[in-house]
This record gives C-alpha cells, sequence and structure tokens, in this order.
C-alpha cells in the first residue's frame, strides 16, 4: 500500500463513523459518488441504492418542480458555497427537516470537479421552535386580544415597548402614539408632582413588584380609577430587562361601591334618628311620669303643710319618684357603659340567697323560684349594686313573660371559657336565668338587647332593663348571651369574670356614724350645694360651699383648712374638679378629697381620686366618706 492510501485511510474511516451528519460527495452534475453512515441512517438509502443517482431525488416534488435543486447547485458553483435549511425526503417517503451546506470542490486549477454535501436531520429542534414559536404568538393573540386590561411592557426607563387592544381601548392611544413614549403621561398632575411614577418603578425593581389603585389619565383628558401592578422582568443572569404593566378600569366598580357605603350610611343614620326618636320618646314619658308624682306631691305638701302625716306622704312620694328617675339614668348609663361601678369579689352563693329573699315578694304567687348553686362556686369581681339591677331586671322580664304563671329557674355554675362567647378567655360563672315564658322569636332576640325596645305595650315598659343588663356584663368584662324560642321560654346567661381576690366582698352598709370635722363643698349648682350641705350636716360634720374651683382655692389659701373636700367634677370658670384636686394635693397631700358627677367621661380616667356617682342618698354619701377617711387614717 502506498504512503498517501495509507494517509486517506484515517480521514475516510473519520467521514463513515459520523452518524449524525449525512457527508457526501456530489459530482459537477449533482450525482451522489460517496455515501457514509450518517447519510444511510438519515435518508435511508444503502449506498449501493444511491450512489450515481442525482441528489434532486432527496427533495420534494414541489421543490423539484421549482428547480430548487438546480438553483441549489448554481449558487454553490458561482459562489462556492450554498447554505440553508428546508424540507427532505427520505428512502420511506417521509420528510425531515433538513440544515444544508454545499461545498464547491475545485482542484489545483481551479476546475470544479464536484460538491462537498453535509445534512443535519433539524427535525426535533424545529418542532420545539416552532412549538415556542406557537406558545409566544398564541400568548401574543390572548394578550393582544384582550380588551379589559392594558397589557404592555416597558422598557428599564419606563418607556413603553408594546401597547394591547385592552390599553388602546381604556387609556384611548393607538400604538403608534404610545410606543416610545413614557409612562408617565397617564398620571394626574398631582401624581406627578409626588414622583408616584418614579417610586412606582423603584419600588418593582426593589422588591419585583409594584400594586396599588389611583386616579390616570386617559388621551382625551378624562380621569379614571386604576388597578395598577407593575412586574420587573429579568434575564436568566438576573438582569433587569423591563416591566410587565397590566391596569384595569376600576372606575364603575369604584363608584357602586361609593354608593353602597353612601346607602349604608344613609341607612346607619335613619336607623340611629329611629333610635333616637324611640329614646327621646322612652326619656319623655318615662321623665313626664316622674316629674308629675313630684310636682304634684310638692304641691300637696305645701298645701298640707301642717298635716305632718300626709307631708310625710308626700315626701316619701317625691323621694320614690327620684329614686325610680335615679334608677332610669344608671340603666342608660349602663348601656352606654358610662356609670362607675365598684368592683369588688362577690361571694355569689350568698348574694343570690339574699337577692332571691327580695326578689320573692315582687313575683307573683303563680311563679316558682327555684336557684341552683354549687358549693364550690367562685367567687366573682362584680359591682353588687349594678349585678342586683341586673338580676331584677331579668326576673321581671320574665315574670311579664309568664302571663300563666310557670318557673324562674336562677342558676350559677363555673366555667372555663376558650374564646366562647365573644372571644372570652379563662375562668368565668355562668349565671343563667330561665322562664317558662312565652319565650321570643329570632327578629325580637337580634333586638333584645336596644335601648327602648320592648314588646310590651305603650306605657307597660322602658326597654330599659335588657339594655342595662347588657352594657352591665360589658363593664365588668363579661358577655351576655340568649337561647328562646317562641312558646318555649328564654334563657339568659350572664358571663361574670371569676375574682382574683382570696377574700369574700362585703357589701358595706354605712351606719350613719357621726364624725365631726369641716368639709369644703365645691359645687355650681346653688340647690345641689344645699342639699349636700345638708346631708353632711346630718352625718355631724360643718360645712363651707364653694362654688367654683377658683373659690375653693381661695378660700384654701386664706382660712382654715377642712377635714375633707367634697368636689364636683363638671364645674364652669376653667378649674374643674379634677383640676382642683389636683392643684390641692400637691399643695396640701395629707387633705383628703371625694369627688362627684352625674357623667362624665373623665370618670374612667387615672386621676387616682374616689369618685361618688350622682344622684347618692344619705347612706351612700357617708360610706364614701368613711372609705376616704379610713384610707387617709391608713396612710397616715
Amino acid at each position: 500500500m502506498s504512503d498517501e492510501a495509507i494517509t486517506d485511510d484515517p480521514f475516510k474511516l473519520l467521514i463513515q463513523s459520523i452518524v449524525d451528519y449525512a457527508i457526501y460527495l456530489l459530482d459537477p452534475g449533482g450525482h451522489v459518488t460517496s455515501w457514509n453512515a450518517g447519510a444511510e441512517r438519515i435518508k435511508g438509502f444503502q449506498a449501493d441504492e444511491i450512489i450515481g443517482k442525482h441528489f434532486s431525488a432527496f427533495y420534494t416534488e414541489e421543490d423539484r418542480k421549482a428547480g430548487l435543486p438546480e438553483k441549489v447547485l448554481e449558487t454553490a458553483r458561482r459562489e462556492g458555497k450554498f447554505q440553508g435549511e428546508g424540507w427532505r425526503v427520505r428512502k420511506d417517503g417521509t420528510r425531515f427537516w433538513a440544515s444544508v451546506v454545499i461545498d464547491a470542490i475545485k482542484d489545483e486549477t481551479g476546475k470544479l470537479i464536484g460538491f462537498a454535501k453535509i445534512t443535519r436531520d433539524m427535525t426535533e429542534q424545529r418542532e420545539a421552535q416552532q412549538a415556542l414559536l406557537d406558545v409566544e404568538r398564541r400568548f401574543r393573540l390572548l394578550v393582544e386580544g384582550v380588551t379589559d386590561y392594558a397589557i404592555y411592557m416597558l422598557d428599564p426607563n419606563g418607556r413603553v415597548t408594546n401597547w394591547n387592544a385592552g390599553a388602546q381601548r381604556i387609556k384611548g392611544y393607538m400604538p403608534d402614539e404610545i410606543i416610545g413614549e413614557h409612562f408617565s403621561r397617564f398620571y394626574t398632575p398631582e401624581d406627578l408632582k409626588a414622583g408616584v411614577p418614579t417610586k412606582a418603578l423603584e419600588t418593582a425593581r426593589k422588591t419585583g413588584r409594584y400594586e396599588a389603585e389611583g386616579w390616570r389619565r386617559r388621551k382625551d383628558g378624562t380621569r379614571f380609577w386604576a388597578s395598577v401592578v407593575i412586574d420587573a422582568i429579568k434575564d436568566e443572569t438576573g438582569k433587569l430587562i423591563g416591566f410587565a404593566k397590566v391596569t384595569r378600569d376600576m372606575t364603575e366598580k369604584r363608584e357602586t361601591q361609593l354608593r353602597l357605603e353612601e346607602s349604608r350610611e344613609q341607612l346607619f343614620r335613619s336607623q340611629k334618628m329611629e333610635a333616637l326618636g324611640q329614646l327621646t320618646g322612652g326619656l319623655a314619658h318615662d321623665f313626664n311620669n316622674l316629674l308629675t308624682a313630684i310636682l304634684g306631691a310638692t304641691d300637696l305638701a305645701a298645701r298640707n303643710i301642717r298635716d305632718e302625716q300626709k307631708l310625710r306622704k308626700m315626701l316619701e312620694g317625691v323621694r320614690n319618684s327620684a329614686q325610680r328617675g335615679a334608677s332610669l339614668t344608671k340603666q342608660l348609663l349602663a348601656f352606654a357603659r358610662a356609670q362607675q361601678l365598684e368592683i369588688k369579689a362577690v361571694d355569689l352563693r350568698a348574694f343570690l340567697d339574699e337577692a332571691i329573699t327580695l326578689l320573692r315578694p315582687s313575683l307573683r304567687k303563680d311563679i316558682e323560684v327555684i336557684l341552683e348553686t354549687s358549693d364550690q362556686l367562685w367567687q366573682i369581681d362584680t359591682d353588687a349594686g349594678a349585678l342586683e339591677l341586673a338580676l331584677l331586671n331579668l326576673s321581671f322580664n320574665a315574670r311579664d313573660a309568664m302571663k300563666d304563671g310557670g318557673s324562674l329557674r336562677i342558676s350559677a355554675t363555673n366555667q372555663l371559657l376558650e374564646g366562647q362567647p365573644e372571644d372570652l378567655h379563662g375562668e368565668f360563672v355562668a349565671l343563667r336565668v330561665s322562664d317558662t315564658g312565652s319565650g321570643m322569636d329570632s327578629d325580637t332576640m337580634e333586638r333584645v338587647f336596644e335601648p327602648f325596645f320592648t314588646t310590651k305595650s305603650f306605657g307597660e315598659g322602658t326597654g330599659l332593663g335588657l339594655s342595662q343588663v347588657f352594657g352591665f356584663v360589658k363593664q365588668v368584662g363579661g358577655a351576655v348571651t340568649v337561647e328562646s324560642e317562641p312558646g318555649k321560654g328564654a334563657t339568659f346567661t350572664l358571663y361574670l369574670p371569676a375574682s382574683r381576690a382570696a377574700q369574700t366582698a362585703a357589701v358595706h352598709k354605712a351606719n350613719g356614724r357621726r364624725v365631726l370635722g369641716q368639709v369644703l363643698i365645691v359645687e355650681d349648682d346653688e340647690l345641689v350645694a344645699d342639699l349636700a350641705a345638708g346631708m353632711l350636716s346630718e352625718l355631724g360634720f360643718e360645712t363651707t360651699v364653694a362654688h367654683s374651683g377658683k373659690e375653693a382655692l381661695d378660700k384654701l389659701a386664706g382660712g382654715k383648712r377642712p377635714k375633707l373636700i367634697f368636689s364636683d367634677i363638671i364645674m364652669p370658670g376653667g378649674i374643674s374638679g379634677i383640676e382642683l384636686a389636683e392643684r390641692v394635693r400637691a399643695r396640701f397631700p395629707e387633705l383628703p378629697i371625694l369627688l362627684t358627677t352625674g357623667y362624665s367621661e373623665e370618670i374612667s380616667g387615672s386621676h387616682g381620686f374616689p369618685v361618688l356617682q350622682k344622684p347618692y342618698e344619705l347612706s351612700t354619701l357617708a360610706e364614701a366618706l368613711q372609705g376616704v377617711l379610713k384610707r387617709t387614717v391608713t396612710a397616715a
């Protein structure tokens, strides 16, 4: 074998071993003169089947009719090379997508002696690419076909790079009018001045997303309420290449929402006015009754001033009417949760025993009262007087529901609550008041705690009893629930917080013990000041009256210091009772101070001074004074 043959063998072996490319030679006329394994695998022809055949056999019929094989060879002959892609045909007639390179081969004199042809099967790659193109085309058609959303791209600087039909419909710009423009032109002048567009892009750049609602401008200058989302778009290396922006016109939805809110506000105002009307009517009715009794009694008392028995009877009537007025006011304050409560640890078993004893005479004989408690019943933290009033209101409500008699069951059990009712947690005592009366429907139960709502005939009830119960339990940190069905009675359950104190609370009664000393009364109402002075005199105190905070300070500066100061909270002249007490405390820290008020938002403040609720009687005044003086002696 010659040296040249030995040198050629490795190259031929290399060409023959390649299976991913069809590599073969053509003579100047386009006939196959060699055939490698790759050509055999890709095109399906054996070497003896194709050598000598014209390479146009690999072309489709339509390409042959168009003269494509000849044009390909002519290009390679003229330019030295042809490169392209297209459909080719295998031996079995199936088609594949081919990447083709044809190089012209010339001898050392430049004479064309043939062509080298390399073909690669690119069907899979083309199908993948075509699938991607189809997806992109469908996505583009989808985006461009959406008309309810403005969907478009921004470059990293915020300039519009494409524009869909929704953007055109919502914003009013044609693509050629807006592509290349900065997206800030959609913003209002006030937003532009505030730098909102810049902040939006900066937020999207830093966090990947910006979302907001606000006014935007159309091409014609009109405004619309827009919901906007801007997403940062980054390439595979994490580099920002732009932003995707989606805008939706929410004007109609926003206007609907505003109309709905306005309707709700109108309904609320209407309900509030209705409630105010009920409140006014109820108060007018009840207080007119009270005032009639008071005016009539005082008139008769004046006419019968020498008849001691009749005078006492008339004064007793005045006192009873005033107590009813005080009770009515207390129920209003309880519903408003503005009454001052004296929270103490109460032994509920002992309390209920006493309360039932007082309650039985107020019920009809055809009503059986059943009391059920446990020896292990926890003490509760509550105001004994307010609890007694709540129990009476529930019992009287039950009595009125049992027109033909029945049973009233009062029970108390320990309860460990874990979120129900009303998100309460911890130790509570459930006080239940159940009756076998007429019951309530669902509509009545929804309104049962409303002030002045009542199912009784006009004049038979104020409608404040159950609202007092509601306000009281809320104020002590508890809850109240109601269960009822028409004809099956009703059960009200009061959840009262268990006491943290170790000792049983005692309900103190003032004994009217006389304590000598001087009391400075500070009260702007002359009649109330005279009544307070009279009560304090009954208790053995001497009194001095000041009608303003300034007058009280002047008396303290210029005369003998009193044993105690008894001051109203709300007074004219620029110095309230609390401010007066603070000034006195600063100058005379040892001087006892007792405040009083009918109603003030300052009661619940952290001023640290004891407060006596108006209206008060002699016994409650004595008890309050004893408490203040006792604390002063203990502190000393």
